[in-house]
């Protein structure tokens, strides 16, 4: 599999960060796969991944931050030409969404995956995809991807949230 900046894959993250600020009612890892993006390489060459956190459903036409979602740290992502609205920020301080496109030279697929209105993580890198993980790492879709504009624009907020809200170690 040839991946890239931008990539959208399926894994399962394991930083309890995530989880916690998530709005996640156990506070633990996700148990099952979820979209994440490529962000950045290790210098050996492995992964650094952002996931996407789902959206919880307001009312019929609305989408916003689950119960207890740290809103910092999770930016709404605007899924172009799929029809998916973008949720609620809710978040002090204004940003845009972080836009994750269709690559315009791929036709889009027969069988896409379906996707719900999402947020991305904002609050620092990501996580490294371990060695060990990458035999089972998938690219969810060739047709999506995150910009390299969208993914500078994605970095300066890691280091805002590094200077004024930084993410506990």
């Amino acid at each position: 599999m040839s991946l890239k900046v931008g990539s959208v894959v399926s894994w399962k993250p394991t930083r309890p960060i995530f989880a916690i600020s998530s709005g996640s009612w156990t506070g633990q890892p996700s148990k099952k796969e979820r979209p994440c993006v490529v962000v950045a390489f290790t210098g050996e060459g492995l992964p650094i991944v952002a996931p996407l956190c789902g959206a919880k459903q307001l009312n019929a036409n609305q989408w916003g931050r689950r119960d207890h979602m740290v809103h910092q740290w999770w930016q709404p992502v605007n899924f172009t030409n799929i029809a998916i609205p973008t949720p609620f920020d809710g978040c002090t301080v204004q940003r845009a969404p972080i836009t994750i496109a269709h690559d315009s030279r791929i036709a889009r697929p027969a069988q896409f995956p379906n996707f719900k209105p999402s947020y991305i993580w904002a609050g620092d890198a990501g996580q490294v995809i371990p060695s060990n993980d990458l035999r089972y790492l998938a690219t969810v879709s060739p047709y999506l991807e995150l910009s390299a504009a969208e993914v500078e624009h994605l970095s300066r907020w890691w280091k805002y949230w590094k200077q004024h809200y930084p993410v506990p170690r």
